[in-house]
């Protein structure tokens, strides 16, 4: 239910019911505190009159109730000898209070409580069937009156009764405040939360506009970024540079569709004009070279489309369950048994490798990565193509180098883009789809590594970079 609201609204609730709590729990506090301290001084007050009438009796004088607490004397008989102050006509309810204990000090004093009984005047039913802490003080007997004291009796024992009245006063000051403030104060937490989370959350709902607006043709749009520099400032700097990585993937999408489009209507056309001379002209035909030409141009058109294909659904091999350990030596030996036949007599490829380079991938499309550069070499070569493979402390390093015209310095990062034809001489491509360099590359960042034109003193050098198995 709750997960149904607003974020404003959570906040706001769960701001206030905080509040609550905390207010909740420091009123009940502040309230115990000084029920507590009303107490302690009406103990502190009872002691001192307690000991004021112990004084009194052990010097015969008498009593002034006036202003003063309640009190009670207890015989040595353990019976009641008087009462004073409020309480003169009431009676006890339950056991009466502890007598003086024989041989107590001069500052013997006990601390109990007492239950008044039932009065009969208005003015002292406040007392009745109430509970008090009561201070004990003793006051020895004094011989007078014709009262003689037996041996090892007690001597007088009085109480005077530390009332909660003053302490319950306080709380009837206290509670409708605290009843009506903690709610109070609580709601005002609970909007204060709702304005700041709603003046916090503005930039998230200009966010949330701008992306609305952005469609898929209007990508060069951002989202703005506010300048508070907190958590919505480095989301809106994701959001903008997540649609930057949108535009140029979009920007390099169409790019390769019209491309591609280009590179297919020219097989197309192509086999077209072929097809069409020679119905036209069936009695001029040669009609086995004119198969020969359409064969060449459909074979064109089915390399093209296996290397849009495999840019299109290309994945990471261990995604693919592709992962094996692949000897790159053994994939050079291999190109190269199957290119040396068909090279031109001016060519010579030569290998140079050690026993075993192993890394961990897929072998078919590392075997497909090495000949799409070997590919290019021969295509571009003068008079020679080397490969060579080494176990480095990082990895494993593959260079296919080439002896023709070379990489201009400022082209060594876009022939990695597909159907990217450099000029001049590189310009003369002989069948080249313009999209092997980029595989290439694809296959070498799927499996972890990199691909890279690097100087070299003539030609073109390709260095692939791998983990090692």
């Amino acid at each position: 239910m709750l997960s149904r609201l607003s974020t404003r609204l959570r906040t706001s609730l769960a701001a206030g019911l905080a509040a609550l709590l905390l207010l909740g729990g420091g009123a009940w506090w502040l309230r115990d505190h000084m029920y507590d301290a009303q107490l302690q001084a009406a103990e502190s007050e009872a002691k001192s009159q307690a000991r004021e009438i112990s004084n009194n009796f052990k010097y015969g004088q008498q009593l002034k109730d006036k202003a003063q607490l309640p009190y009670l004397v207890l015989g040595n008989d353990g019976q009641l000898v008087t009462m004073g102050g409020p309480l003169t006509t009431q009676h006890l309810v339950g056991p009466m209070p502890t007598l003086v204990p024989h041989l107590a000090p001069d500052d013997w004093q006990t601390v109990q409580r007492i239950t008044i009984g039932p009065v009969g005047t208005a003015a002292a039913n406040r007392y009745s069937g109430r509970t008090f802490v009561a201070m004990g003080a003793w006051s020895p007997l004094l011989e007078k009156d014709g009262y003689q004291p037996r041996a090892g009796t007690n001597p007088y024992t009085v109480y005077v009764l530390a009332t909660p009245f003053a302490a319950e006063a306080s709380l009837r000051t206290i509670d409708p405040v605290l009843r009506t403030g903690v709610p109070v104060a609580a709601l005002l937490v609970a909007l204060t939360a709702w304005v700041a989370t709603r003046r916090a959350l503005r930039p998230v709902d200009a966010i949330r506009a701008e992306l609305a607006e952005i469609g898929e043709h209007r990508l060069d749009r951002r989202v703005p970024v506010p300048p508070s520099g907190d958590e919505i400032t480095r989301m809106a700097r994701t959001t903008n540079a997540t649609l930057d990585r949108l535009e140029r993937s979009a920007a390099q999408q169409q790019r390769f569709v019209a491309d591609a489009s280009h590179e297919l209507r020219s097989p197309i056309a192509a086999l077209r004009t072929n097809l069409e001379v020679s119905l036209a002209h069936p009695e001029r035909t040669d009609w086995p070279a004119a198969t020969q030409e359409a064969l060449t141009s459909v074979e064109r058109l089915q390399q093209l489309t296996e290397d849009l294909l495999f840019l299109a659904r290309g994945t990471h091999p261990a995604a693919a369950g592709q992962l094996a350990t692949v000897d790159l030596s053994a994939v050079l030996r291999e190109l190269a048994d199957q290119y040396r036949p068909a090279l031109r007599t001016r060519l010579v490829l030569r290998v140079d490798t050690p026993e075993a380079v192993l890394v961990r991938g897929s072998r078919i499309r590392l075997h497909r990565l090495v000949r799409n550069l070997l590919d290019n070499a021969k295509r571009h070569a003068a008079t020679e193509v080397v490969m060579s493979a080494r176990q480095t402390a990082y990895g494993c390093v593959v260079e296919v180098r080439d002896d023709g015209p070379g990489v201009p310095p400022e082209d060594r990062e876009r022939i990695f883009e597909p159907f990217t034809r450099l000029d001049e001489a590189r310009s003369r491509d002989a069948g080249g789809s313009g999209l092997g360099l980029a595989i290439a590359a694809d296959v070498a960042t799927r499996h972890g590594g990199s691909l890279r034109v690097a100087h070299a003193p003539r030609g073109a050098r390709f260095v692939l970079e791998l983990p090692s198995a």
